[in-house]
């Protein structure tokens, strides 16, 4: 499966949220709720602080982490849609949670692989890694990258959220 296997965490983490905005964006489903969270995935990228950036997840309106989605955001999606979405933002969540307060594990590659297959089966194909893969800096956790290469990460993949 591509050279995902080899990204940090973070990369990973950025992956699964590209995975979400491409199933977003090729099934017509928009929300600024989900726009939020798309946006708190991929600045993991830019986070100094993880354990902050962490918890700046638990905050947001759609968390992963297996509330109920809010009313808004389940209205903003059709019922047949609704089930493969919340599986799939769960799914990206727990790519860069699984680890945070353990032991370093494959577990991040074995959501993200998950991820990638739950939007294969609805023919909507993954994006290539090889932008991202330029911005691996460091193995497990790996360190952060600035602002402008994330702007850069955005125009590559064509990532536009309002």
């Amino acid at each position: 499966m591509m050279n995902i296997k080899n990204f940090n965490v973070r990369q990973m983490q950025a992956y699964a949220a590209l995975c979400l905005f491409s199933f977003c964006d090729k099934l017509g489903i928009k929300h600024a709720g989900i726009d939020e969270l798309i946006l708190h995935m991929f600045n993991i990228l830019v986070a100094s602080d993880l354990a902050q950036w962490e918890q700046a997840g638990a905050s947001l309106l759609i968390t992963g982490r297996g509330d109920l989605l809010p009313l808004s955001v389940e209205k903003a999606i059709s019922k047949e849609k609704l089930k493969p979405f919340n599986s799939l933002v769960e799914l990206c969540v727990e790519v860069g949670l699984v680890d945070m307060y353990g032991d370093v594990t494959e577990q991040p590659y074995v959501f993200l692989k998950k991820c990638i297959k739950l939007i294969e089966s609805y023919d909507i194909p993954c994006l290539t890694p090889e932008h991202l893969d330029r911005y691996g800096r460091g193995a497990l956790w790996g360190e952060a990258i600035n602002e402008s290469e994330l702007k850069d990460i955005f125009e590559a993949y064509g990532v536009n959220l309002s």
